[in-house]
């Protein structure tokens, strides 16, 4: 009689873990990341070439989706593409578990239009959540039976922003550029539940998914007041953002807002440097999770520098560094969570100039600010590899 009841108890109380891991941060031994809480983790945006120099670049860059009036920069029709993998590892007291997880960031499109603007398409990750965790666990029965057994959490999806963006030069030492965006996306979470008593516990297999809808609108300008300093900002305004499922609204709160500033100066021959800072309102998503749900505005600051190198062939290498600091916008166990990386990349011209090949690597500390017990001892290390490809015919 057992066997039927329990398995029905279950199910039910599968589904229901499933869905409310989705809308309010999980356990930290679920989601086997200090970066992975909440809604996701926020990749950036950033092109390859930008984090190279930890984000400084990134108000700059064309293929970077912060501003858009940096579309300007190329002048001509352009195609990007760029692969993310990032290998972490959590380390809680003595517990420690690695994972990689493999993003495609950004996919972006160029080109100009009557010779006054540039016009850009481009999608990119807003926010991933792609994780898988296994661990041991023990189920325990009204009636005070314990089973004990193995769970498996997986998570697959992310809110991704579909970017059209036009970008035009009033005048020579300025440059404003207008953007809408549109958010969208699912996350998948599937869990699993295997018993070390087979004989009278079967195994349980659970699934939801929810869907991201939203709007979004940037204004970005770049201004060169003197010759070799450039000013950058700009301005994104969140709209309405929904979670779904089964195409019924679960949840309305807000896209997150942001405003970040950069300067960039290149009196020195051969080499660029870069400051930038942004604020991010992430806590206008509150409302799309639970009361559970741990969410904080974010600041990132971040400095950089791009320099050529030596020749290979008839073009020079771009050589590149950075450093990061940011506040990661959800948190776990009453701690807000820090990110602090650094790293390098560099630039390598091919087809005689037509397309630019840039590899970028991280390395990046997640530390929790506060909370108590496991969750204060946490530390996550992570390299955070790019690889992108642009194309500019």
């Amino acid at each position: 009689m057992r066997r039927p009841v329990t398995r029905a108890a279950l199910a039910a109380a599968g589904v229901l873990a499933a869905v409310a891991a989705t809308v309010a941060p999980a356990a930290l031994r679920a989601q086997s990341s200090l970066g992975l809480q909440g809604f996701g983790y926020p990749a950036g945006q950033f092109s390859t070439r930008a984090q190279g120099t930890g984000g400084a670049l990134g108000e700059f860059d064309p293929v970077s989706v912060v501003n858009p009036s940096a579309l300007l920069e190329f002048g001509r029709t352009f195609a990007a593409f760029q692969y993310d993998p990032e290998f972490r590892r959590l380390t809680a007291g003595s517990v420690r578990q690695n994972n990689t997880v493999a993003r495609f960031p950004i996919i972006a499109v160029g080109a100009p239009v009557r010779r006054k603007y540039m016009v850009g398409l481009s999608a990119s990750t807003l926010l991933d959540r792609t994780f898988t965790a296994e661990f041991a666990d023990t189920a325990r029965f009204g009636d005070g039976t314990l089973a004990p057994g193995r769970q498996r959490v997986e998570s697959n999806g992310s809110v991704a922003d579909v970017r059209l963006a036009v970008a035009t030069q009033p005048a020579r030492w300025l440059r404003v550029g207008v953007s809408g965006h549109v958010l969208t996306g699912e996350n998948r979470l599937v869990s699993s539940r295997r018993f070390d008593d087979t004989t009278n516990f079967r195994r349980i297999d659970d699934s939801t998914s929810l869907d991201y809808t939203g709007l979004a609108a940037t204004l970005g300008l770049a201004a060169t007041p003197v010759r070799g300093v450039q000013l950058a900002g700009s301005y994104r305004l969140g709209g309405t953002l929904k979670t779904s499922r089964n195409d019924s609204t679960i949840s309305t709160g807000n896209a997150p807002d942001r405003a970040g500033i950069a300067l960039r100066v290149d009196r020195v021959t051969g080499a660029v440097f870069a400051l930038a800072y942004s604020h991010t309102r992430w806590s206008k998503m509150r409302d799309l999770g639970t009361s559970a749900l741990e969410v904080h505005d974010a600041t990132e600051l971040s400095g950089g520098v791009e320099a050529l190198g030596p020749r290979l062939g008839d073009f020079p290498l771009l050589l590149r560094l950075g450093a990061r600091r940011r506040t990661l916008p959800f948190g776990v166990g009453g701690a807000r969570v820090r990110e602090t990386s650094f790293g390098g990349g560099l630039g390598l011209p091919l087809a005689s100039g037509r397309a630019v090949g840039d590899v970028s690597l991280q390395r990046a500390l997640r530390t929790p600010q506060g909370g108590a017990g496991p969750v204060a001892d946490a530390r996550e290390r992570a390299y955070l590899l790019s690889v992108g490809f642009t194309v500019r015919p």
